[in-house]
């Protein structure tokens, strides 16, 4: 018959047992289960978040005719977007929108640029709306469906060519516009730094959440989850993150007309990015800086300010022939408030 001193070794075996197994579980699930499926789903997952603001504005006052097109880029992806040819044009405007978002993200921006002589081609990236691809990369390959878009509207005429876009799409732009001359005028959105970079504070964000008031999500820890997220980014999406370093393309903008855009209470895109870049892209670069709390929504929060920035980069870009018609805005534009601050790079 087994001492009581053997029966309290055999339980506390048995608890040790327990306590390892729980142990190796919970490092298998945030160490290797987290890490694998957040990298998936940054690169493979494909879905639009809801967006019924634009999609109720296409549907009801989205009046302007558009064209559908769909061309190749350099590595056979098949992209797809909405021309809309201006009667006179002054240059074109390539639009480019964020992340799991389409085309649409970008029309209520279409109307004054056309009411100012513009063609205006509006883009869903690769892996994104209708056009096809079988992953994202946060700008280092979107780029090409931006050097494409040039190829595009190229060929529909002459006239400087301008990449406006937001947040991944804001990336995409500078990236692409480090790389090709062809870019005569950049507007870079709510643009995030380098993808390293916004994993790491997108973690923190990540485990700030709270369920039921509780923060459980602080269990994540910082490191080494956000290199092994990056790990699986870098696995599952057939691409070094650390190639995506969009401070490094903002230098590489060379002095073109720029203007970078951030809302202050963004906690997405801190908006001390926007400042750096603007003071990277040289002595044309502009900064617009709006008090909104939205990721991207300064086209929304702060219209009379932004769309000023806007035809003034513009006007720098392409000097109209005469006073460009005043545009029709789809609801009255909010007053930009008075902290709303603009700049130029010194």
């Amino acid at each position: 018959m087994e001492s009581k001193s053997t029966q309290r070794q055999g339980r506390g075996r048995w608890w040790k047992r327990i306590l390892g197994a729980l142990i190796l579980a919970a490092s298998v699930f945030l160490f290797g289960i987290v890490p694998y499926t957040l990298g998936g789903m940054a690169t493979r997952r494909r879905f639009s978040l809801p967006d019924r603001e634009n999609t109720e504005y296409v549907k009801t006052s989205f009046t302007i005719p558009r064209e559908d097109v769909t061309f190749k880029t350099k590595d056979d992806v098949a992209i797809s977007g909405w021309w809309i040819p201006a009667a006179h044009p002054r240059g074109s405007v390539i639009m480019v929108h964020g992340l799991n978002r389409t085309r649409i993200e970008m029309a209520k921006k279409v109307e004054p640029l056309h009411a100012w002589g513009f063609n205006c081609l509006l883009i869903d990236l690769r892996h994104h709306g209708a056009s096809s691809g079988d992953g994202t990369t946060f700008g280092l390959k979107e780029k090409l469906d931006v050097q494409s878009a040039i190829d595009f509207v190229q060929s529909k005429g002459s006239g400087p060519v301008v990449v406006w876009g937001v947040s991944m799409g804001g990336a995409t732009a500078t990236l692409a516009t480090a790389d090709d001359d062809r870019v005569a005028g950049l507007i870079a959105d709510s643009s995030y730094d380098s993808l390293p970079n916004t994993v790491r504070h997108h973690l923190r964000l990540f485990r700030g959440f709270k369920l039921y008031g509780i923060p459980a999500l602080k269990l994540v820890p910082q490191w080494p989850t956000s290199d092994l997220v990056l790990f699986w980014i870098k696995q599952r999406g057939a691409f070094n993150p650390s190639d995506v370093d969009v401070m490094a393309a903002a230098t590489k903008v060379n002095g073109r007309p720029s203007l970078f855009v951030a809302n202050r209470g963004d906690v997405r895109i801190p908006f001390a990015i926007t400042e750096e870049m603007t003071r990277r892209a040289g002595p044309k670069a502009h900064m617009l800086i709006t008090e909104s709390k939205s990721h991207g929504g300064a086209w929304r929060d702060a219209r009379e300010a932004y769309e000023a920035a806007v035809k003034k980069l513009l006007d720098e870009v392409a000097p109209p022939q005469a006073e460009a018609p005043a545009s029709k805005v789809e609801t009255a534009a909010p007053k930009a408030p008075e902290s709303v601050r603009e700049r130029t790079s010194k």
